[in-house]
């Protein structure tokens, strides 16, 4: 039986997926995975882990939903299944994906949607779809062209291939690779540093890469202009200019890590 259970570790939430025994993605996984988001949000979280529980983060997708189905009928499902994919992309927070053991298709996908990725050495990676005669469903290779380029996201999704975690941090997919007994440490210490950043300017951050992969850069030029310069409204960035200017650069780079970013 799936369970999404959410976990609040200070100003950082800790969701953990559950679907025994190889975390197959499911409709009710993808269902608790929007929950957690929309609690968070609701919560004023200011960062996210998505882990999984068990010895692998995702074998994929629970095929069986696959079977029997016509085209009309898939569009349905996987219409709803990007609900959950949506919501970690537009959460006003940094969200990071901690993954270990295999990491496959739908599972990739979900990995793909938060913002950073840890792996644990060893991870193997795939877009496993070829192989029953489909592509990605749930944006794998859209995401994957997003962060390694077109060629590279059509070769792992032609061949449907498996590829360790140094592989993909080179591909510029992966950002960290960290031994497999201190993922959670490093998932989590990270999240909980992003934490105590500005996270307004961290959601802005979001929206514009966003924005520049769809409408390209000189569009997203006029689109800052409406939601980039708000941040000089708020308290964290008026806090850490006035800082600035009374300690002078040098000392301020030296103790940046003091600043406290209320957020907002």
């Amino acid at each position: 039986m799936s369970e999404v259970t959410f976990e609040r570790i200070d100003d950082v939430a800790v969701v953990t997926l559950a679907n025994p025994p190889a975390n197959t993605y499911t409709a009710e996984l993808g269902d608790g995975l929007l929950g957690s988001v929309r609690k968070a949000v609701d919560e004023g979280v200011r960062a996210m882990v998505v882990q999984a529980h068990g010895p692998l983060f995702s074998g994929g997708a629970d095929v069986s939903m696959f079977q029997d189905r016509s085209g009309a009928e898939a569009r349905a499902l996987f219409a709803e299944a990007f609900e959950p994919i949506a919501a970690l992309e537009d959460a006003p927070f940094p969200v990071i994906a901690a993954v270990h053991g295999q990491c496959l298709a739908a599972g990739l996908e979900l990995a793909l949607a938060c913002d950073l990725i840890v792996a644990a050495e060893g991870t193997q990676f795939s877009q496993t779809e070829a192989k029953i005669g489909a592509t990605t469903f749930l944006g794998g290779v859209d995401r994957l062209a997003q962060r390694c380029g077109p060629a590279r996201a059509k070769e792992i999704v032609f061949d449907a291939g498996f590829h360790d975690a140094a592989t993909f941090e080179r591909w510029n997919i992966v950002n960290r690779v960290v031994p497999a007994d201190e993922l959670r440490d490093a998932a989590l210490t990270w999240a909980q540093k992003l934490a105590g950043g500005p996270t307004a300017a961290h959601a802005v951050t979001k929206q514009l890469v966003q924005h520049t992969l769809a409408h390209g850069a000189r569009e997203t030029d006029s689109y800052l202009l409406d939601v980039a310069t708000p941040l000089f409204d708020t308290r964290d960035m008026q806090h850490a200019v006035n800082l600035l200017l009374t300690q002078g650069v040098r000392q301020f780079m030296a103790n940046h890590h003091e600043v406290v970013f209320a957020g907002r």
